[in-house]
C-alpha cells in the first residue's frame, strides 16, 4: 500500500495518538458528562466511546510492540482492502453504525479505571516515539475486520482517525 500521502508521517500519527489519549483523559476526568447519551446521534454514550477506544487502542499498540520485536519480513504478508486504503488516504472513518468487534465493545469500565487505562497507553505511544523508523520499516501486518490488513505504521494512521472519528462523534453527543 502506498502511503496516504507523502507529507504524512507516522509521527505525525502519533501525535495524533497521544493528543487523543490525552482528550480521552480529560473526558474520564469529567465524572458529570460520562454517562451523557443522545440515541440520534449514537447508540453509545460519551463513557461508552471512551471504553471503545482504550479497548481499540491497547490491542493495537499492544500489537505495535511486539511486532517490532519480531523479526521483519522481507515482503508485507497481507494488504489492506482497498476500502482500508481509501480511508487511510481519505484521512476520516465515515460516520454511520459500524460494526465494532466484539472485543472492543464496552462493557461498563468506571471512569477511574478509564482513566488508568489512558494513562497506560499515553506512556505506551510516548515510548514508541524513538522507534518511528523502525515503525515505517515493519512489514508485518495485523488484519483490521473490515479494511484489512495494516502494517505498524498503517495501524497508528488508523487509530489517530478512529480517535478523531469518536471525538467527533463524543462532541455531538454533548452538543445535542
Amino acid at each position: 500500500m502506498k502511503p496516504p500521502t507523502d507529507s504524512y508521517t507516522a509521527l505525525d500519527s502519533l501525535a495524533g495518538i497521544r493528543s487523543g489519549i490525552r482528550r480521552c483523559l480529560e473526558r474520564a476526568a469529567d465524572a458529570d458528562r460520562l454517562g451523557v447519551s443522545a440515541p440520534d446521534i449514537s447508540a453509545w454514550s460519551v463513557q461508552d466511546h471512551l471504553e471503545h477506544l482504550l479497548l481499540s487502542d491497547r490491542i493495537v499498540l499492544d500489537w505495535v510492540v511486539e511486532a517490532l520485536a519480531r523479526p521483519n519480513p522481507a515482503t508485507r504478508e497481507q494488504s489492506a482492502r482497498e476500502i482500508g486504503v481509501t480511508l487511510l488516504a481519505h484521512g476520516s472513518i465515515p460516520r454511520g453504525r459500524g460494526p465494532a468487534p466484539d472485543f472492543t465493545l464496552p462493557a461498563g469500565l468506571e471512569g477511574a479505571d478509564l482513566r488508568a487505562g489512558f494513562e497506560a497507553l499515553s506512556g505506551l505511544a510516548t515510548d514508541l516515539e524513538p522507534r518511528l523508523a523502525e515503525l515505517d520499516a515493519c512489514r508485518l501486518t495485523l488484519p483490521h475486520h473490515v479494511l484489512g490488513h495494516f502494517t505498524p505504521a498503517e495501524w497508528l494512521r488508523f487509530l489517530h482517525l478512529h480517535h478523531r472519528h469518536h471525538e467527533a462523534i463524543i462532541r455531538d453527543i454533548l452538543a445535542a
